[in-house]
C-alpha cells in the first residue's frame, strides 16, 4: 500500500522545509527503487513520490504530473549535492545542535494547535506518537543544518543588503508590493424567507397523512413513489443514498442521530419543507437514507413580506436598538445568533454580489439595507474597516530586507551548485 502524506505530517514538514528543501517521509513496507544517484548519495522513488504528493497538496496547479515529478527530482538532486559536497568537505552537524532544532519544529507544530489534547487526538489519528514523529523528520532536520553550514562555510550566506538597495526596490515595486487590499470585518442578521400561514399548514397536513399510512404498516419505498414531492429520490422509493453525516443539513443530522438502523423517524420541518426519513444503514459516520418530503413552496408575496420585516428590523437598529440583541431575537442564523452574527473579517475584493456593492462604501458601525441571497435577507453590519492603502517604507522594509536577501541567496546558491556539479557524478534511472 502506498503510503500517503497526512494532515499533521504536512504542517509537521511545511515547518521543516524552507527554499527548495524537500523532506523524506519513505514508505514503510513497500518496494523501493534508486532513481537516481548523485555522488555517493542516493534518491529513493519514495521520496521522488512523496515530494510530488506535498507539492500537490500545499501548492495545488494545473501542471502535470510529469512535468511536476521531473520539477521535485530536480530539486532532490540539487539537495543532495549539497549533502554529497559536505561530505567532501567533511562538514557536520552535532546531536545537540539537531535535538535543538528538532525540539523547536516540535513546538512549532503544536502551536498550530489550541490546545495539547488537540495535538495529542491529531497524532492518534495518524496512528503514531510524538516520539515517531519526532524520529521520521530528525534526519531531514540534519540535512538541512549540514546544507545550511556548508553554505555558510563557503561564504554564500554572508549576505548585506542596504537600506539603498530596499529603497531603490520599493521605488520601483511599491504599487504592487506596498498595496494592502481594503478589508472588512462584518457581522449580519438573516430573515428566511418563509412560506405563508397556510402554506405551511397545508404541508404539516400532507405529512401528517403520509405518516399515518407507513405506521399502518404501509411500504415506504411505495409510499415514497406515491407522494413524495423529490423528484430526484421519488421514482427510487426515495432512496438518497450512502452519505457521510457531516454532509447533511444541521435539521437533517439532529433527526437522523437519534435513528437506528431501519428504523423511520417522526415527521420533520427542513429547509425545504417536510420529511420523514429511513435510516437504512449507519457504519461510523456514514448513513444510508431514504425520505419522503412534502415541499413547502414560497411566493412574490412571501418574499416581499420577509424583506418588509427585515427593512422594519433595520429601522429598529437605525434608531439605537443593540445589534447583538436584537440578532438574538429575530436572526434565523442558528450558527451566529449567539454571537452577535459575526461571519469574520474579508478582503473586499474577494466579497461576492451583491454584498459587496451593498456594503463597500459603509463607514464603520453601519447597518446595510436588506441584501438578498439564495437563503433570505440578510442585514450587515459593518464591525470595522480599512480601506485600500500604500504601505510605507519603513512598514515593509524588513520584509524587503528578507525577500532581496533570499533573491541573492537563490543566485549566489544556483551559481554554486552549478558548480559542483560539474565534478559530481550524477545519473537518473527514472522512466
Amino acid at each position: 500500500m502506498v503510503h500517503k502524506i497526512t494532515k499533521i505530517f504536512i504542517i509537521a514538514f511545511a515547518l521543516i522545509l524552507s527554499g527548495a528543501n524537500f523532506s523524506r517521509l519513505a514508505a514503510e513496507g513497500i518496494a523501493d527503487r534508486i532513481v537516481a544517484t548523485v555522488g555517493d548519495e542516493i534518491i529513493l522513488s519514495s521520496e521522488l513520490r512523496e515530494g510530488v504528493e506535498f507539492m500537490k497538496t500545499v501548492n495545488p496547479t494545473a501542471i502535470s504530473d510529469s512535468v511536476l515529478t521531473a520539477q521535485v527530482l530536480d530539486e532532490l538532486i540539487r539537495n543532495r549535492l549539497l549533502l554529497d559536497q559536505a561530505k567532501k568537505e567533511t562538514v557536520d552537524v552535532s546531536k545537540a545542535e539537531v535535538d535543538q532544532e528538532v525540539e523547536k519544529n516540535i513546538a512549532q507544530l503544536k502551536a498550530r494547535f489550541e490546545n495539547e489534547e488537540q495535538y495529542q487526538e491529531a497524532l492518534k489519528n495518524e496512528g503514531i506518537t510524538e516520539r515517531i514523529l519526532r524520529e521520521r523528520y530528525r534526519d531531514d532536520i540534519r540535512k538541512r543544518l549540514i546544507s545550511q553550514a556548508l553554505l555558510s562555510k563557503e561564504g554564500l550566506t554572508n549576505i548585506s543588503i542596504t537600506p539603498t538597495a530596499i529603497q531603490n526596490f520599493y521605488n520601483l515595486h511599491k504599487d504592487s508590493i506596498a498595496r494592502q487590499p481594503g478589508q472588512i470585518a462584518i457581522a449580519h442578521l438573516l430573515i428566511l424567507i418563509k412560506p405563508s400561514t397556510s402554506e405551511e399548514e397545508a404541508g404539516q397536513k400532507k405529512i401528517t397523512e403520509i405518516y399515518d399510512i407507513i405506521a399502518r404498516g404501509g411500504d415506504f419505498e411505495e409510499v415514497a413513489k406515491s407522494f413524495s414531492e423529490d423528484k430526484v429520490t421519488k421514482d427510487k422509493g426515495g432512496y438518497i443514498g450512502k452519505i457521510s453525516f457531516e454532509n447533511l443539513q444541521p435539521e437533517v443530522q439532529a433527526v437522523v442521530s437519534n435513528l437506528k438502523s431501519a428504523e423511520i423517524s417522526q415527521p420533520f420541518r427542513s429547509m425545504n419543507g417536510y420529511e420523514i426519513i429511513k435510516m437504512l444503514s449507519k457504519k461510523g459516520n456514514n448513513v444510508e437514507l431514504s425520505h419522503i418530503m412534502i415541499k413547502v413552496t414560497m411566493t412574490r408575496a412571501d418574499t416581499l413580506q420577509t424583506k418588509k420585516t427585515a427593512q422594519k428590523i433595520r429601522d429598529m437598529l437605525v434608531k439605537g436598538a443593540n445589534f447583538d440583541s436584537i440578532v438574538k431575537i429575530y436572526s434565523d442564523d442558528p450558527m451566529t445568533r449567539d454571537s452577535g452574527g459575526y461571519l469574520g473579517s474579508f478582503l473586499l475584493v474577494g466579497l461576492q454580489e451583491p454584498f459587496r456593492s451593498a456594503i463597500e462604501s459603509l463607514p464603520a458601525g453601519a447597518v446595510s439595507a436588506p441584501v438578498l441571497s439564495e437563503h433570505g435577507y440578510h442585514l450587515i453590519k459593518i464591525l470595522a474597516r480599512q480601506d485600500e492603502k500604500l504601505l510605507s517604507l519603513e512598514e515593509i522594509q524588513d520584509q524587503l530586507r528578507s525577500y532581496l536577501y533570499d533573491e541573492e541567496l537563490q543566485k549566489r546558491l544556483t551559481d554554486y551548485i552549478a558548480k559542483i556539479a560539474k565534478t559530481t557524478f550524477i545519473a537518473r534511472y527514472t522512466d
